[in-house]
């Protein structure tokens, strides 16, 4: 079971329900100056951050879930034994989760087929130095995933609907990565 991450989520809920009227209200003339910018953004809990967010023409969720998965899974004992830990809190959303050791940070993926997006986040308002440095090895690698699946040349012949994932832009990885090299 999720015992653990059940804890760590109920932990982080309870701490993020106590926002302070005050700088609800010193963000807000920031949040009217940014009309471009996607308004579900705004819907996040405190200590939670928007790292990569990856338009889509097409999504299968629920074959890109496991694919994810597994490679979440592979990578639990990276750097060290027992360092991450790889879960799926629903079979009802397209969520995957991986929890850092220290429990100061943890990596969310989205996989939003009605919104046509893909979304990693960071969620841990004080992550650690440790964590911050394995987030991006973490990060790096759920891009490639993507782009694999997106652009796996070595069967030419998958037709586009059959592929777990078309981005849009077809670049759309690519300007994800360069976002996250310099944001």
């Amino acid at each position: 079971g999720g015992d653990f991450l059940d804890g760590f989520k109920n932990f982080w809920n309870s701490n993020n329900n106590n926002d302070n009227e005050d700088d609800k209200n010193k963000r807000q003339p920031q949040d009217k100056n940014d009309e471009d910018d996607d308004h579900d953004d705004d819907d996040l809990p405190a200590g939670t951050t928007v790292l990569v967010k990856i338009p889509v023409k097409q999504l299968k969720p629920g074959g890109l879930r496991l694919f994810l998965m597994f490679y979440l899974m592979g990578m639990q004992n990276t750097p060290d034994p027992k360092s991450w830990r790889a879960d799926q809190p629903s079979s009802d959303e397209y969520v995957l989760e991986m929890l850092y050791h220290d429990q100061t940070g943890m990596i969310q993926i989205e996989l939003l087929e009605e919104k046509g997006e893909i979304r990693v986040l960071r969620c841990g308002s004080m992550p650690s130095t440790q964590y911050l440095m394995q987030e991006s090895i973490i990060v790096d690698g759920i891009l490639d995933e993507l782009h694999q699946c997106a652009f796996d040349d070595s069967e030419p012949d998958i037709k586009d609907e059959h592929r777990l994932l078309i981005p849009d832009p077809t670049n759309a990885i690519d300007t994800a990565r360069e976002t996250l090299a310099f944001g």
